[in-house]
């Protein structure tokens, strides 16, 4: 298999995903507890760009039986060296996911993982392989990029720069960003809210919430059929 753009980027940056790309720990712990919250009774859970598995932990030990993701060979190497791994498939979010119907209980796409489709089309399609692969009345969770965001960078001219890496606006709905150490960089897409609903109601139910000046949460909740 031909690695895509994002595999290239995040086998280049695995090393220093955690120090330098990761949320900080209090903010990743705010963010998590709401996602226990929300799944407390969703046991089969399968994340989306599981990564280096910061979030493992947390997961496992409320009980979920979790089944990663990822597109990145090196990411999911760092992976398995926890204490606990778990089963992890190589492969791109963006392609039809290699799991059965209703496999699931809930989706988790956390911390940027969806900001790099290959395309707007690639959307609603993978919107409708999580509906697939969620059981009746499973829960998608997305933390996905605000537009006000990339507003922002784009009117006031400036590139966010953090440890070797910065993000820069390319016009009002796309970004790159640049690992300067490891000298890749990868293009990034921003929604609207309103094409994050339009795009979830046909599947699932959307509830879309404010997690701060970068992210948004976007919520689905499959719908029982009778």
């Amino acid at each position: 298999m031909t690695p895509t753009a994002a595999a290239r980027f995040f086998d280049a940056i695995a090393r220093r995903y955690d120090r330098v790309y990761a949320l900080s720990g209090d903010e990743s712990k705010r963010r998590l507890a709401n996602v226990l919250d929300l799944i407390h009774e969703k046991p089969r859970v399968l994340v989306l760009g599981v990564g280096t598995g910061r979030e493992l932990s947390p997961l496992l030990d409320a009980g979920h039986a979790v089944q990663g993701l990822d597109c990145s060979a090196e990411m999911i190497a760092f992976c398995n060296r926890r204490a606990r791994p778990i089963p992890i498939a190589l492969g791109d979010c963006w392609s039809p996911l290699p799991f059965e119907a209703n496999a699931f209980d809930a989706v988790l796409a956390l911390h940027g993982t969806l900001a790099h489709p290959p395309d707007a089309e690639s959307v609603p399609a993978l919107v409708a392989e999580v509906a697939r692969v969620l059981a009746p009345d499973g829960l998608f969770i997305a933390e996905v990029p605000r537009p006000e965001y990339l507003t922002r960078l784009e009117e006031e001219g400036e590139e966010e720069r953090v440890e070797g890496r910065r993000v820069s606006p390319l016009g009002h709905d796309a970004f790159v960003h640049v690992d300067d150490v490891s000298r890749t960089s990868i293009e990034g897409r921003v929604f609207p809210m309103a094409s994050w609903e339009e795009w979830l109601r046909p599947h699932l139910e959307p509830t879309l919430a404010t997690l701060g000046d970068v992210e948004a949460l976007v919520l689905g909740r499959k719908r029982n059929v009778p």
